[in-house]
């Protein structure tokens, strides 16, 4: 009976302290959203999702803090419409997730792997932009989008994304196996490459 109390009384302390850190990254969050909305909504950014600017920044700061995911921010300068700037931001911040995967094998192929030449570290690399940007296009969830309208009547959005870093993971080892095998270099490096390309990216988190 003793035993049992005790691990009673274990369990409250520590739903305690779960709810006690809870409550402050609640807190934490509700501090930052409400500093980010009052300096956003005097630049003259509005919020193009249903809800308010308060409320969607403390969310999304929420998942950051909580979930194992990605920020990824796409922007779009002087569009003739909104509809059209949310495209064009979530394609940029998608093609800005692409470069920086390429930047990335490209350096530790180049520091990792001596007997590859520069023909076919180019052929690879641009191979695996092009299927990231294929690969990673489903596992990009958009977050919310902030717009203004200039004084020549066009508009700037912004874009602001989450990926999950395991789906992302994944979807970075399926482009990486496709361009191995685009490039004819899987049956040599396949192993190889993927698995330091995840060290990388790793590293980052």
């Amino acid at each position: 009976m003793k035993k049992i109390l005790a691990f009673l009384m274990c369990s409250l302390l520590l739903s305690g302290v779960v709810s006690a850190q809870s409550k402050q990254e609640i807190k934490e969050a509700e501090k930052v959203a409400k500093v980010q909305a009052k300096q956003l909504s005097k630049d003259g950014w509005k919020l193009l999702e249903s809800g308010t600017l308060e409320s969607v920044l403390k969310n999304h700061y929420l998942k950051k803090k909580t979930a194992d995911v990605e920020e990824i921010v796409g922007t779009a300068n002087r569009m003739r419409s909104i509809n059209l700037g949310k495209t064009t931001a979530r394609n940029n911040a998608m093609n800005e997730y692409a470069e920086s995967a390429k930047s990335m094998i490209r350096g530790r192929i180049t520091t990792d792997i001596r007997d590859i030449d520069e023909s076919q570290v180019e052929n690879l690399v641009s191979g695996y932009e092009r299927l990231v940007l294929k690969e990673i296009n489903g596992e990009v969830k958009s977050s919310y989008t902030l717009y203004k309208e200039n004084k020549d009547g066009k508009y700037d959005v912004r874009g602001y994304f989450l990926v999950d870093q395991d789906s992302a993971s994944k979807a970075r080892k399926r482009a990486m196996e496709l361009a191995l095998e685009e490039s004819e270099l899987a049956h040599k490096y396949g192993n190889e490459i993927s698995n330091f390309i995840d060290e990388g990216f790793n590293k980052l988190k």
